[in-house]
Parts: structure tokens; sequence; C-alpha cells
């Protein structure tokens, strides 16, 4: 019988499956919205058919926002900025919307006005910190995200084409106590929206490559080829 370190913080417990004397100084997630009073946390927990890499393509490049475009009408992105690190890789976005404000999007993160001068642009940082993703969602001229995600992908299989998906997401709440709670159901809705369509691409991806035995993408885009990289260096090859 093998044995783990674990840890239990989130609702959730952690497992640790290295090397038992590395479980300590290993990166470990601040999830701190879902702790602070001030989100309403929503669980995910779920299986995808795919690869874990094809789903951290999938949140770092926001430039596939058009997939989504029958639940989030049109909304052009722009590409601020990448940084990278030993172990991470983390990108800036703005989003300047075309069509009507869905109402899913409204209750998670307000209403979306057009930027001022005094208030700047919404401004959107994912990180890929190898297992884990972490997505913040400040809107203009806010200190403190109006949404907050963190996820992980496990596989399941040893040929990794199935893989379990954690994840909490975390909406601030309103001023106005209960609203939220009341509005809580149109963000399920909206956001099983947006996870089915994400579910349905990156399965057509992992058939594609399956079909094909190679990736056979030409890709340009540098935050992409950087999360390829990293996980190259940190992920566990699928021959291990």
């Amino acid at each position: 019988v093998r044995h783990y370190p674990c840890r239990e913080a989130y609702g959730l417990i952690f497992v640790f499956p290295g090397d038992p004397a590395l479980a300590e100084s290993a990166f470990f997630p601040d999830i701190s919205a879902r702790t602070s009073g001030k989100y309403k946390t929503r669980y995910l927990n779920h299986q995808v058919k795919c690869h874990y890499s094809f789903l951290h393509e999938n949140l770092m490049d926001m430039n596939h926002q058009f997939l989504h475009r029958g639940i989030m009408s049109k909304i052009n992105t722009a590409f601020l900025g990448v940084r990278e690190g030993e172990d991470w890789v983390e990108v800036d976005y703005t989003f300047s919307r075309v069509g009507k404000q869905p109402i899913g999007e409204k209750v998670m993160l307000g209403l979306r006005k057009e930027p001022t001068e005094d208030k700047g642009k919404d401004l959107m940082t994912v990180r890929t910190q190898y297992p884990n993703q972490i997505l913040k969602f400040w809107t203009a001229g806010s200190e403190e995200p109006a949404l907050d995600l963190w996820i992980t992908y496990v596989p399941v299989d040893k040929q990794q084409r199935i893989n379990h998906t954690f994840g909490l997401i975390n909406i601030k709440k309103f001023s106005v106590p209960l609203v939220l709670d009341a509005l809580w159901p149109f963000i399920i809705y909206f956001t099983n929206g947006i996870f089915n369509e994400d579910r349905w691409v990156v399965e057509m991806e992992q058939q594609a490559f399956d079909e094909q035995g190679a990736d056979c993408n030409q890709e340009i885009f540098p935050v992409i080829l950087k999360v390829r990289d990293l996980l190259r260096r940190k992920g566990i090859p699928v021959d291990y």
C-alpha cells in the first residue's frame, strides 16, 4: 500500500504523488478568494477526453473567444504581453465588446462599459504554473478581481487521453447581500455553456492528433509556444 503526503484546503484534498521529501517545497496554490468571504465559489469537477496540454493552451489563448460568440456575443481580444519564469508563463489581455453583453456575464462581471481615461481598461491575467492554472479578471478601475479562477488537470489513464478537471470559480459578491445567490442559476447556465464548448473543441483537437499521429498545426502565437515549452520541461511523458 502506497501513501502520499496530503493537504486539505479550500474544500479539497491535495495529494502530492512525487518524492515525499519535496512535498513541503512544492508550489501550492494561494486561492485566498475562496476564504476571504468576499466571493461565492463554484467547484468544477468533471472529466475531459483529451491530454491536459490542450486544456492549458485553451485557457491561455484568449484569441479563441470567437468559439463562444453564440454565448458571449462578439468580443475583440487584445494581447498585452507575456512573462515567464522557471515553472510558469503569464499573459495579459484586455477586451472590447462589439455585441450585446449576455446576462450571465453581467452577473459575473457587472455591466461592461467602454473604458474611460480615468478608469482605463479591463484586465485579464492568465497564468500557467505547472500543473496549475490561475485566471483573474479585473474590471476597469477595480483593485480586487471580479473573477478569480484556479484549475488543474489530473490524467486518469496511462496514455493521458482523459483528464479529470478540478477547479474553483470565485465570483465577487455584490454590495447587496444575497443578490448573487439569487442570480446564481444564471452563472451556472452561462459557465456550463462556455465549458461545454471548450470541451468540444479540445476533444476534437485530441481526435485530430490521434488520427494524424502528430500535431500538424503551425502554431505561431508566442504565448502558446512558451506554454508548450513549459509543459515539455515539467510534464510527465506519456511513455514514462
